[in-house]
C-alpha cells in the first residue's frame, strides 16, 4: 500500500498557478463582465475575467453572492438541518433558506452561483496538526515510509545534494521505524545506524526523522557537530541509542533527537519566506481536502512570525489556531530563550485569522513500542512506560498558564497520561480563581483511556481530541495487541461514543503529518471503525464506540469550532458566520459509507473567498465544453464555472 502523506502535486488547485488561472481569461474575456447581470457566474471567474489574475484569493469585495439550488447541510450539533441555498455578502452568511426565498434578494449586481444540487458542507475543521513538520519535509528530502525504496532513496539524496549544494545540512521525513538494536528499518532492509547515511553523506551533517515524529536518525557527521560523543550523557526526557561499546548508533529518541534538530532548525528561513515560499502552498494543499481551519499544536516562533506575517498581508487560506511548543520541549539554550518569548509575549503575533491559545507538553511517546505510559503494566512486564516531560512539569506548566489564560495541551498516547492530566486539572479545580472551566485544558489524540477514565472528561471539563491512527482494525493493531493485549485494544483505546455522549467537550485532529491529512477517510472510518471501503470483518469495538455520520460530521464541523473559541464565528452554514463551506463530488449521506472516502472537493470557500478550486473544470473547458453533463450532472453555463 502507498500512503501518501504529502504530495503537492496532488493539488490541483487552480487558483495557486497562474497558467491554470489563465483558462479563465481565455474562457471568459471581457465579455463575462457585461453577462454577469444576466447569468449565473462564479465570484472566482467573475472576479479572474475582469481582470484579478494577479489576487493571491480573488473574492467580490461587498458584493452580495447567492448560491442556490444546492443541498446545503447546515450542520450544527443539536440542528443538523437542510437548506438549498444562501447568501453571502462580503465575507458572512446573510441568509439560508431555499432557493425561491434566495433569490428574492437578487439585483441586476447580484452574482448567482447554480450548485446544480451539489452538497454543500460548512468548512471542515481539523482540530490537531503540524504544518510546520510539513513545511520541514516537503522543502527537503521527502520519503515515503510505506513505499520508498533504499535505490530511491539515494537518489532522492543525491538530487538534495546535486540541486542544494549552499545548504549547509541534509534534511529529511519520513523514515519508517528505527530500532534500538540496529535491526533493519523495513522500508530499506538496511540497519537502523548512521552507518547507512554515512555511505551517502560523509561531509555534511544529516538528520531524517522517523514517521513518529519521536525518533530520528543521523549520521555521524551531525553528531560531530552537536558535540555528542560516547561519555555524552542522555538528555532529560531523551535518549542516545548506543551499540554495545557505549558508542552512539545515530538513533536518537525524543529530547535527544531535538537536540540535533534544533541546530538544523537555525538555518530556516525569515518570516517572508518562510510564509510565502513554504507554508502558503501547504495551506493550499489542506485547501484542496475541504479544510478552512486547522490547529497547529507544536508550534516553534519563527513560524508564530511567519503566520503573523503572512496574516498581516492577508494572504492566509486558512484559518489558525496556534499551541506554542513549552519550553521544557527544547533541548537548547537558543530554542528554550525563544519559546519563552513565544509564550509570554503570545498576543504580538495574534491576528485576524491567527490565535495564539495555549502552549503543548508531549507526555510521553507512541502507541507501539511500549513508549506510551499505561496505567496497568505491559504484557508480561512490570513496566508502566517512560514519561518524556515529567508529571511535575506539567503541573508546574498547568498552573502557571492557566492563571495566564492559556490552555494546556497534552499529548497522551496511554492512558497512564491521559489520568495523570485528569487528576492534575481535578487539583487545579480545587485552586481558587482557577480558569479549567473556560480553558478547558485538553488531552490530545484520547487514543487510550482506562474505562474508569471515561466519565472524568465531562466532569472536570477536559477537552478529549480524538486523532484517526487506530481506531479500526489493521495491521498495526497486532503489534499493539502484543504489547496491551487484545482487551485492552478493544475495551481502552478510542472510546469515542461514550465520551461524546458524557457531554465532554470534543473535536477531532488528525495529527498530519504523523498521519494522513485525509478528512473523508477519517469519518468513514470513525463511524465504521473498520479501513476505507471494508464492509465487513473485525472492528475496533463499533458495537460500543462507533458513532453515526451526523456526529462525525460534526466533530469536524461544529465541534471543531467550539474547540478553537471560535463557535459563534465558524462551525455551521448559519446567518452571521463567516461563510467558510466546501462543494462536494457527492452526498455524502447518499452514498454508501463506504464509500464516503471516495469523496472529492470542488471548491474550498474561507469567508467568501474561493481559496480551492479543482482542476476539473479546467479540463471540460479546455475541451471547449462549456456547456453539458459533467461528473454527477454537473453543468457548466456559457459565461461562469457552475457547479
Amino acid at each position: 500500500m502507498k500512503r501518501k502523506m504529502l504530495d503537492l502535486n496532488d493539488n490541483d488547485n487552480i487558483l495557486e498557478s497562474p497558467q491554470r488561472r489563465s483558462f479563465f481569461k481565455k474562457s471568459f474575456g471581457a465579455a463575462a463582465t457585461a453577462a454577469a447581470a444576466a447569468t449565473m457566474v462564479s465570484p472566482i471567474a467573475q472576479a479572474v475575467a475582469s481582470g484579478g489574475v494577479a489576487a493571491p484569493h480573488p473574492s467580490v469585495g461587498d458584493k452580495t453572492v447567492l448560491y442556490v439550488n444546492g443541498k446545503v447541510y447546515q450542520g450544527g450539533k443539536y440542528k443538523q438541518a437542510w437548506a438549498e441555498a444562501f447568501a453571502i455578502r462580503g465575507n458572512v452568511f446573510t441568509k439560508v433558506g431555499t432557493t425561491k426565498e434566495i433569490l428574492k434578494l437578487r439585483t441586476p449586481e447580484t452574482l448567482v452561483v447554480d450548485l446544480r444540487g451539489h452538497t454543500v458542507l460548512p468548512g471542515l475543521i481539523d482540530d490537531h496538526m503540524h504544518p510546520e513538520m510539513a513545511v520541514e519535509c516537503y522543502n527537503n528530502v521527502r520519503v515515503d515510509e510505506l513505499s520508498t525504496t533504499w535505490d530511491e532513496f539515494k537518489v532522492l539524496v543525491k538530487k538534495e545534494l546535486d540541486e542544494h549544494p549552499e545548504r549547509p545540512w541534509v534534511f529529511g521525513a519520513n523514515l519508517d521505524y528505527l530500532w534500538d538494536d540496529g535491526s533493519n528499518i523495513k522500508m530499506f532492509g538496511k540497519p537502523s545506524h548512521k552507518k547507512i547515511l554515512d555511505e551517502l553523506i560523509p561531509d555534511k551533517p544529516a538528520y531524517f526523522w522517523e514517521c513518529s515524529g519521536h525518533a530520528a536518525l543521523v549520521n555521524s557527521k551531525a553528531l560531530e557537530v552537536c558535540g555528542i560523543t560516547k561519555d555524552t550523557p542522555d538528555p532529560v526526557g531523551g535518549h542516545y541509542v548506543r551499540d554495545e561499546n557505549g558508542e552512539p548508533t545515530g538513533v536518537l529518541r525524543e529530547l535527544a533527537a531535538h537536540i540535533v534538530w534544533e541546530k538544523w532548525l537555525g538555518t530556516l528561513p525569515g518570516p517572508k519566506e518562510l510564509g510565502e515560499k513554504q507554508l502558503k502552498p501547504i495551506f493550499s494543499y489542506l485547501n484542496s481536502y475541504g479544510l478552512t481551519s486547522v490547529s497547529e499544536v507544536w508550534s516553534r516562533e519563527m513560524y508564530g512570525q511567519a503566520y503573523k506575517y503572512l496574516d498581516d498581508n492577508d494572504d492566509l487560506s486558512v484559518r489558525l489556531t496556534v499551541y506554542a511548543t513549552d519550553v521544557v520541549d527544547f533541548a537548547t539554550p537558543e530554542m528554550q530563550k525563544l519559546a519563552d518569548k513565544y509564550i509570554m509575549n503570545h498576543r504580538d503575533y495574534d491576528g485576524k485569522n491567527v490565535k495564539i491559545v495555549g502552549v503543548k507538553y508531549i507526555l510521553d511517546g507512541a502507541a507501539a513500542g511500549q513508549t506510551a505510559v499505561v496505567v496497568e503494566p505491559y504484557e508480561g512486564t512490570n513496566y508502566h512506560g517512560p514519561w518524556r516531560n515529567t508529571p511535575e512539569q506539567y503541573r508546574e506548566g498547568l498552573h502557571k498558564y492557566d492563571a495566564m489564560g492559556l490552555t494546556v495541551h497534552a499529548h497522551c498516547a496511554g492512558d497512564g497520561a491521559a489520568r495523570m492530566v485528569l487528576d492534575a486539572v481535578e487539583e487545579l479545580r480545587k485552586k481558587p480563581g482557577n480558569n479549567a472551566d473556560k480553558l478547558q485544558h485538553r488531552v490530545a489524540h484520547t487514543s487510550m483511556i482506562h474505562p474508569d477514565d471515561v466519565q472524568r472528561f465531562a466532569k472536570l471539563n477536559v477537552h478529549a481530541e480524538f486523532s484517526p491512527v487506530f481506531w479500526y482494525d489493521m495491521a498495526a493493531t497486532r503489534v499493539i495487541e502484543q504489547d496491551i493485549g487484545k482487551e485492552r485494544v478493544q475495551k481502552y483505546m478510542f472510546p469515542v461514543k461514550p465520551i461524546i455522549d458524557s457531554g465532554a467537550p470534543v473535536s477531532i485532529g488528525t495529527d498530519w503529518m504523523v498521519t494522513p491529512v485525509d478528512p473523508w477517510a477519517a469519518i468513514e472510518t470513525i463511524v465504521t471503525r473498520r479501513g476505507c471501503g471494508i464492509k465487513e470483518g473485525p472492528t475496533m469495538n463499533a458495537e460500543e464506540y462507533a458513532i453515526s455520520l451526523e456526529t462525525a460530521l460534526w466533530l469536524y464541523t461544529q465541534a471543531g469550532a467550539d474547540s478553537q473559541k471560535r463557535s459563534h464565528e465558524i462551525g455551521s452554514i448559519t446567518q452571521g458566520k463567516y461563510a467558510d463551506f466546501v462543494v462536494l463530488n457527492q452526498n455524502i449521506f447518499e452514498v454508501p459509507i463506504t464509500d464516503v472516502h471516495k469523496t472529492k472537493v470542488l471548491s474550498t470557500v474561507l469567508g467568501g473567498r474561493d481559496v480551492y478550486l479543482s482542476s476539473r473544470v479546467k479540463e471540460i473547458i479546455d475541451l471547449g465544453e462549456l456547456t453539458g453533463d459533467y461528473e454527477n450532472k454537473m453543468t457548466f453555463a456559457s459565461v461562469g464555472r457552475n457547479f
